[in-house]
């Protein structure tokens, strides 16, 4: 297994064994958990390095900041 990914313990024989889980913090503050597949996760990863200019600016400090940890 991949690390950050986690295992789909219910797993139904036409699922995943594993997702990426994120989190997505809404406009209200809300944190909404997301598992994606690995194909989810590449597009979505795609996406952001197409369009840097679309990713917050807060997001890019909070990383940097702890990319060492």
């Amino acid at each position: 297994m991949a690390k950050g990914k986690i295992k789909n313990t219910k797993r139904k024989p036409t699922e995943n064994k594993y997702y990426y889980f994120v989190a997505h913090v809404d406009p209200n503050g809300d944190v909404i958990p997301l598992l994606l597949t690995d194909i989810e996760f590449e597009k979505a990863k795609a996406r952001a390095e197409r369009n840097p200019e679309d990713v917050p600016v807060d997001f890019i400090a909070f990383t940097q900041c702890h990319k060492d940890k």
